[in-house]
């Protein structure tokens, strides 16, 4: 027995019951071993399944969706018979004679025209191939057939199959064109046209006599002269065959497919009936099948007018994948031919939609690729412009479920928006929130369904947003450490794994919270060295409130800590203002070190930190914070105390660069070592190098300049006072202690000398 299972009138399996071994599984799902195509909406992924019970071959069905169906009836199990046809979805399974074997025959053609009458040609599987291309299996040497003109399919059960090629003048099977590409039966003693050559095929599985000629001769001259005499009497009293064959198309034509089939029973007996064989057979087929396609049709009609929407997908299926033969025994079968497409394409719309809306793991991409489908099917106007009676049910149904399947997409649509909100730079939660809540009440089950389980986690990551606005407006306020210590409380990665934008929202929150933790530790730091230095009220410096009390600078760029005793290195007060301010050994180890940068470890030993000093690292402290909340990703801090914090901040740094620009004029305009004094403090308060010039020259490059200058003509007066005269020397150290720095070692000689000369003459009676 040969087992076949087609598609669309295409046979996509087979397979022979000896070479069925173990359970083969028919349906969608591409694991199957006989798959289904995927346009086949019908049937189930795994829909049935062929077993062998000894040597009986059995189709089951696998519990499918729709069913499995032999003569109209459902079937759990039946064990296959010659002649079977069952329905699984749209495709047709039958059962059929295997006509292979060892012993069998091959088949053959014999031309009966042309100059090669009379040569055989025997039929070699796979291909037998008819044209005037030479190396065709059988050449005719003939301007009207094609290179290419047509070819016969050699099955493993022995059958042969004929197609035509696309010929210019065609291949006819006695006298019925091959048409549209389409592969024809061919029966024994069939008669092929290719062109004006004709063959008979002759079946490699029927015996045929090889009388001798002289035979065949001696008979037919026995029949004609025993016939010949009443040849006239028998035309006029018994019609021929043909005639009744005619009449039989002309009945079938009017759907009298009963009176027809008489007909066609009385052509066999009729005169010449031999000669019209294959026309009588062909006839007798094709009424048949087209008896079978009205009642189908008609049953198709009548489910869908009683909404058996199963049972009319499963009649317009086997109609679908019929041959166009079964719709031509009128014009107005070809008409309802395009009916039942139409309809089909309906049927299929709908039921492919309803069990989408039906289904729980509905996504939204699916409803998207579907609604197009939806609409086109239904803008689609019929042949007629009122829909014929038996489709006004499924109609309604289709406008129901695209009703329904709008509103669901529209709804699917504001989630799908509210959900890619979570991605914003500043999500509105609130409003996904409201929305989702809303749809938590939807109509749609599946809908409702997702939007209940998405709104718990994303009303968590809302809760999670709140409390970052709060520990980021902590933050601001100075809290540092409250807010670094403020717990989240985040949904739970599983609980966001649901929906990739949840998860998503999720890791960035927990981004900006690791963003603000960073931010809260960096500022924590920052802002606690500069309010260790001017607090968090003060508006000035104590360095800036020196600089600007014109007396307190006078003593300053007097000198005044020379006036009193030269001071010790280990003193622990400052000895006068410029001590107090510049610091006597601080001041000249920095300007001694220009243009280089000061070593920290030269001012290590000193007991006290002069004033200018302290500016200076409270001015850089501030210039780091301040650098620090210039950066553009910091700008969301700029706001509450933070922000009058860097207000005042910048306050201060004003006031710096206002008093730099008086000492720089002063420095530039001055002689003595006023500028070296001046000079220096504007250096001392510029933290940022290279915005600042001293007589077009750097501060540094100008300090050295100008210290060295003044240094020449102290180490002068410091060489002439070696060798002059009492009087002369305290000239000269007059001259060295007023024109240069307390912390210079000639200065501090002549200092010294200055001390020792005044303690001598206080001892003096």
């Amino acid at each position: 027995m040969l087992i076949r299972l087609e598609h669309n009138g295409r046979i996509i399996h087979e397979i022979g019951s000896d070479a069925l071994t173990a359970e083969l599984t028919i349906g969608r799902s591409h694991a199957c071993e006989w798959p289904i195509p995927k346009e086949d909406g019908v049937a189930s992924s795994r829909h049935a399944a062929l077993f062998k019970k000894g040597r009986a071959v059995w189709v089951k069905d696998l519990k499918s969706t729709n069913g499995t169906f032999h003569n109209g009836k459902k079937i759990e199990k039946r064990k296959l018979a010659i002649g079977d046809k069952i329905s699984i979805g749209n495709c047709v399974l039958s059962a059929e004679a295997d006509r292979s074997g060892t012993g069998r025959n091959l088949s053959e053609v014999v031309v009966l025209s042309g100059k090669t009458r009379g040569q055989k040609k025997r039929l070699v599987p796979p291909v037998f191939t008819i044209g005037s291309d030479p190396s065709s299996s059988l050449v005719f040497l003939d301007m009207l057939v094609s290179r290419r003109h047509a070819e016969i399919l050699i099955r493993e059960d022995g059958s042969c199959w004929i197609r035509d090629l696309g010929s210019k003048n065609g291949t006819s099977v006695n006298g019925m064109p091959l048409r549209d590409d389409k592969e024809r039966l061919l029966k024994d003693g069939d008669c092929i046209a290719c062109s004006h050559f004709e063959l008979e095929f002759r079946d490699g599985a029927v015996k045929h006599s090889n009388k001798q000629t002289w035979l065949r001769l001696g008979i037919l001259i026995v029949t004609l002269l025993a016939g010949l005499g009443a040849y006239h009497t028998y035309q006029r009293l018994k019609p021929s065959a043909e005639a009744f064959v005619k009449a039989a198309r002309r009945l079938a034509a009017k759907e009298e497919f009963d009176q027809a089939e008489r007909e066609v029973e009385q052509a066999v007996n009729a005169r010449h009936a031999s000669r019209h064989q294959v026309a009588i057979e062909e006839m007798r087929r094709l009424i048949g099948v087209w008896k079978r396609t009205r009642a189908l049709w008609q049953s198709a009609k009548e489910d869908l007018e009683r909404g058996e929407w199963v049972g009319a997908s499963r009649t317009l299926g086997v109609l679908q994948a019929s041959k166009r033969e079964v719709w031509e025994w009128n014009a107005q079968a070809a008409e309802a031919k395009d009916a039942a497409a139409y309809a089909k394409t309906l049927l299929d719309a709908f039921l492919q939609t309803d069990a989408l809306l039906k289904r729980e793991d509905l996504e939204f991409a699916e409803l998207e690729n579907n609604q197009p489908v939806l609409d086109r099917v239904l803008d689609e106007k019929p042949a007629t412009a009122e829909p014929a009676a038996y489709l006004k049910r499924l109609l309604d149904e289709l406008r129901r479920v695209q009703t329904r399947q709008t509103a669901l997409l529209t709804e699917s649509r504001q989630m799908e928006t509210a959900l890619t909100k979570l991605g914003e730079a500043q999500p509105s939660y609130d409003e996904v929130v409201s929305l989702l809540e809303q749809l938590a009440t939807s109509q749609e089950p599946a809908l409702r369904r997702r939007a209940q389980v998405l709104v718990v986690p994303v009303k968590a990551l809302a809760n999670s947003y709140i409390k970052l606005g709060e520990a980021a407006t902590t933050l601001r306020s100075l809290a540092f450490q409250s807010a670094l210590k403020l717990d989240l409380a985040l949904p739970t990665v599983n609980a966001c794994a649901i929906e990739p934008r949840v998860s998503l929202a999720r890791q960035n929150i927990e981004k900006i919270h690791a963003n603000l933790k960073l931010k809260g530790y960096q500022l924590d730091s920052l802002f606690t060295e500069v309010e260790k230095r001017i607090g968090r009220n003060d508006d000035s410096l104590e360095g800036f409130r020196v600089l600007r009390n014109s007396a307190m600078m006078e003593k300053v760029m007097a000198c005044d800590s020379m006036n009193l005793p030269l001071p010790k290195r280990s003193r622990s007060q400052p000895a006068g203002e410029y001590d107090r301010l510049l610091g006597i050994e601080a001041f000249y180890a920095y300007l001694s070190a220009q243009p280089e940068p000061l070593d920290p470890a030269m001012l290590a030993d000193l007991p006290f930190v002069p004033l200018i000093n302290q500016t200076r690292e409270a001015l850089q402290k501030i210039d780091t914070f301040l650098q620090f909340m210039a950066q553009a990703d910091n700008q969301w801090l700029l706001d509450d105390a933070l922000a009058v914090q860097v207000k005042r901040m910048k306050a201060i740094m004003q006031q710096r660069d206002e008093l730099v620009k008086l000492l720089i004029t002063r420095a530039g305009s001055a002689t003595d070592r006023t500028a070296l004094i001046a000079g220096g403090l504007a250096a001392r308060l510029i933290t940022v190098s290279g915005k600042t010039k001293i007589k077009d020259l750097p501060p540094e490059e100008w300090l050295a300049a100008e210290l060295k200058r003044q240094r020449t003509a102290l180490l002068r007066m410091n060489e002439e006072y070696t060798l002059a005269a009492p009087t002369r020397q305290i000239e000269i150290r007059a001259a060295v202690l007023k024109a240069g720095l307390p912390g210079d070692p000639v200065v501090r000689r002549m200092w010294a000398m200055r001390d020792a000369a005044a303690a001598a003459m206080s001892s003096t009676p």
